[in-house]
């Protein structure tokens, strides 16, 4: 790859547009990734000259002649070996417009003739061995693309993905949008010397670490990326914004162990192919679809990170090899991952990968961020929680999990689960058995920083804080269908008025599982007590596995005015993996009186029902008198608060096996935090051992 992006803009000609956009002036200073700034040289497309709104259709054309550029182009020497590109280069050319298209908000277009006044790009050969990409701006010349009629790029073969030809038309279509040569300071900065290499950028010269940028290195051939990878998906999401169109949609990205193919849903990814050397070498923007990564074709040992701008090594044999100065596989030019996460667009979480399978290798595997599902193979595996609420399936053999500051959970049947080790179990963990009915006596405090399960000749080793409270055993379901979630629950604190709990105290619902049930548990709920100036209302609902609230209920119209008779209630027979999730209505009975029985929640500034995972804040509505907004609800949720906090705690009591909960009816940051507003308590009559 030899380029040019200098070409003899000038800025008197910004205004005149080019296929109905302008050159716009790009600030980078409010771009927190240095690395992200890096790639963009400081002009982008708009729809007015100078404008703020950037460009979102944009027109492309393949010139036919020297004819559609006229007789006042600027740069005569681009002309002199003019040529119409080849079937494989438009096909090429098209495919790296679909990938911007959907990694951004930008639809490509053909435009009605190849003449500056039709056409933002352009796209046509040159001679010699440089290629051409100019920057937006000079309506002449900007979005110009012209490819060297000598080298890898005049005509790459059917399987060009991998090549350095592909690499070249994609590096100049991103000068074309604006972007700049990752490797050069001047302007806004170079990536940082970890990140300057093809496996990040194919905007820099670098193919490989540590390579001599005075011009440009190159990969084996079938070694370069197969896609714009981490950094130039998120320099040109600043441009043009992020495509999140795939939202509501699952998508299941496998890789093909003899071709490299990727596939999504079983269909060949759009936009993608295999190279002449079978390497996998991408990355994945998900376009907010919940994405899932099926390794399990792949059963050597794997080391996969689902964390954004991390990358996932699955397969030795189809990794790429850098530099083409060496042989292919000569350690230190090898990329280090077949995959690679794209970065976040402005924090947004919805592009995030949120399953992984993996093969029957010794894998190590990260969560990120939302709630993953992890499953691995048959080999001694270890998996890292993320942060998110993550449910670990290890399989067979002896394998580690790290839980982490979600409410993790392993769960499989007794035979895979014979010798796993879980560390950081804490408060917010489980063990789910699956296939088998255990109680508490499974269960043995080896001391304050151990226990072990053990039942039917298995064990399974847990390390975490086993201090100040208990295991709360609930059993669900029977026979094949058993399953038997195993949680360590603080005691319930001493709850004083006005008296703030301890930060570390405030938990939530300390046990899911718990509230979860099979078809056949009923729960009941007990009014403990309520020490408040409000005659809070509270509520419960049910919460079906994909997230979505239904059967609102009243339990308590008026917590000051609770009697004995209706202290104890019956919640219900909640179906196979329901949830009870709980609301309370701060000061509901003064402010609204008795609420009638046709409650629903949604989401805000619509009608359809609420979805625990997705929807924030939730309005209460009823059927007969609307929406209810005159006092703030609050849920044992904690993502459906303000602010994302906990308005409720939870624990047991010593020798009991009923869950207590404490709500706060003032917002968390501005209440005393002593968590007795409402006191209430639930039992399950099934499962208790």
């Amino acid at each position: 790859m030899a380029d040019d992006d200098t070409p003899p803009e000038n800025p008197n000609f910004n205004s005149i547009p080019k296929g109905g956009l302008f050159g716009t002036n790009i600030i980078v200073s409010g771009i927190a990734n240095p690395n992200v700034r890096a790639l963009i040289d400081g002009m982008g497309w708009a729809t007015a000259p100078n404008g703020t709104q950037s460009a979102r259709v944009m027109t492309y054309s393949f010139a036919t002649s020297v004819a559609d550029y006229g007789a006042a182009y600027p740069n005569q020497g681009v002309l002199k070996d003019f040529g119409v590109l080849t079937g494989s280069q438009e096909k090429a050319v098209q495919d790296s417009l679909g990938l911007i298209a959907s990694y951004t908000e930008l639809t490509f277009t053909p435009a009605a003739n190849a003449t500056a006044a039709a056409s933002t790009l352009r796209f046509a050969q040159t001679g010699g061995t440089t290629s051409y990409g100019y920057f937006p701006g000079d309506g002449r010349t900007g979005g110009d693309v012209f490819l060297a009629s000598s080298g890898d790029v005049p005509d790459p073969p059917a399987t060009y993905y991998g090549t350095d030809g592909f690499l070249t038309i994609m590096h100049e279509i991103g000068h074309a949008l604006g972007l700049k040569h990752g490797h050069e300071a001047d302007p806004n900065g170079a990536l940082a010397p970890s990140v300057n290499d093809n496996e990040f950028s194919i905007m820099t010269y670098a193919s490989y670490f540590g390579a001599n940028t005075s011009k440009p290195t190159a990969a084996i051939p079938g070694s370069s990326p197969q896609s714009y990878m981490m950094f130039d998906i998120a320099a040109l999401q600043e441009l043009y914004g992020a495509n999140f169109s795939k939202r509501g949609t699952t998508a299941v990205y496998t890789w093909s162990p003899a071709t490299g193919q990727e596939f999504i849903n079983g269909k060949p990814a759009p936009f993608s192919g295999t190279s002449s050397t079978n390497t996998i070498f991408t990355t994945v923007w998900t376009m907010g679809a919940l994405a899932t990564y099926d390794l399990s074709a792949f059963n050597g040992n794997q080391v996969d990170d689902l964390r954004p701008g991390r990358w996932l090594n699955f397969s030795t044999a189809q990794l790429a090899s850098l530099n083409d100065q060496v042989p292919a596989g000569t350690p230190g030019y090898m990329a280090q991952g077949n995959v690679y996460n794209a970065l976040l667009y402005n924090g947004d979480k919805r592009s995030e990968i949120s399953n992984i399978m993996t093969g029957n290798g010794n894998n190590i595997v990260w969560g990120n961020d939302i709630d993953n599902y992890i499953q691995t193979g048959s080999g001694n595996d270890t998996i890292y929680a993320g942060t998110g609420n993550d449910v670990i399936t290890a399989g067979s053999g002896v394998n580690t999990a790290i839980f982490s500051t979600g409410y993790d959970v392993l769960r499989d049947t007794l035979a895979n689960l014979n010798g796993d080790t879980v560390y950081n179990f804490a408060t917010k963990g489980s063990l789910d058995v699956l296939g088998a009915l255990v109680g508490r006596n499974s269960l043995t405090i080896k001391s304050a920083g151990q226990a072990v399960f053990e039942f039917a000749g298995t064990y399974t080793t847990l390390n975490g804080n086993f201090v100040g409270g208990d295991f709360m055993v609930a059993q669900r379901g029977s026979g094949s269908s058993a399953d038997t979630s195993l949680a360590f629950v603080p005691y319930l604190p001493t709850l004083v008025e006005r008296q703030a709990v301890a930060s570390s105290a405030i938990n939530g619902i300390a046990d899911q599982a718990f509230l979860t049930g099979d078809g056949s548990v009923q729960f009941t709920m007990n009014f403990n007590s309520a020490v408040s100036w409000f005659a809070n209302e509270l509520g419960d609902y049910q919460v079906s596995p994909d997230g979505t609230i239904h059967d609102v209920h009243i339990l308590y119209g008026d917590s000051l005015a609770v009697g004995s008779a209706q202290q104890s209630l019956n919640l219900g027979t909640p179906g196979v993996g329901q949830r009870i999730g709980f609301f309370l209505v701060q000061n509901g009975f003064n402010v609204y009186g008795a609420l009638p029985d046709d409650l629903s929640f949604v989401a805000q500034g619509g009608s359809t029902p609420s979805n625990v995972n997705s929807d924030t804040p939730l309005v209460l509505q009823s059927a007969s008198r609307g929406q209810l907004t005159s006092t703030q609800v609050f849920h044992s949720f904690a993502a459906l608060n303000p602010d994302g906090a906990n308005q409720v705690l939870s624990g047991m009591m010593p020798s009991g096996q009923d869950l207590f909960i404490g709500f706060e009816d003032t917002q968390l940051s501005r209440s005393d935090r002593d968590f007795n507003d409402v006191v209430v308590s639930v039992h399950a009559n099934k499962g208790i051992g």
